[in-house]
């Protein structure tokens, strides 16, 4: 093994005597350019790492909900009024996927939220059934990336273009705000026949 010092710009090894620098005022100057150059170098990477430390540090955790879902309301044609209505023994789910049910419940339900898919151009498919009766709901819609924040990232949004329904449950659907966000809103209005509501209680 051998051993190495530096001193007075020269690097000595034990074993053989000679020096690297020999004192050549030639080689201590490159010598010496070669450290400035390093000292500097490292200037900007130090520079960097104390300005991007405290924006980690004060970095905010996401605790919002970024899925965007689009929201129905039950209603029911009484003449010419419309008048909100509940729902007993309503199940809905996706189509081709019975396993994921959204709701299924007994009790009385006004009002559902569901997620649209992803894709562009696209339709949304449910299945909505109430007791033993069913119908499937297609939702058409456009989808598009928006920026909720720097510390939640993207959220999709969707614009309904279009329904389409089989008419077992189902009387009509009126879109009454197409845009589909991180708001509350409701976009559809799901009217029933008033003889289903009747015979489901």
């Amino acid at each position: 093994m051998q051993f190495y010092e530096r001193e007075n710009y020269e690097l000595k090894r034990y074993s053989n005597t000679f020096s690297i620098f020999e004192n050549d005022p030639a080689q201590l100057s490159l010598h010496e350019t070669m450290l400035n150059a390093l000292q500097k170098s490292a200037i900007v990477p130090v520079i960097s790492l104390l300005i991007l430390l405290p924006a980690c540090r004060d970095e905010v955790i996401c605790t919002e909900d970024v899925v965007s879902r689009a929201g129905a309301g039950f209603y029911v044609r009484d003449g010419e009024e419309k008048r909100d209505t509940v729902l007993n023994n309503l199940t809905f789910y996706g189509v081709l996927r019975p396993d994921s049910l959204l709701y299924d419940s007994s009790g009385g339900i006004r009002q559902i939220v569901f997620p649209l898919s992803r894709g562009e151009g696209e339709y949304t498919g449910f299945v909505l059934m109430l007791g033993s009766l069913s119908d499937t709901l297609r939702i058409h819609h456009s989808s598009r990336l928006e920026l909720v924040s720097f510390s939640c990232g993207f959220t999709v949004i969707h614009d309904i273009e279009g329904v389409s329904f089989g008419n077992t449950i189902i009387d009509t659907i009126s879109i009454s705000d197409p845009l589909v966000d991180l708001t509350d809103d409701e976009n559809l209005e799901i009217y029933i026949r008033p003889a289903v509501v009747d015979s489901v209680g």
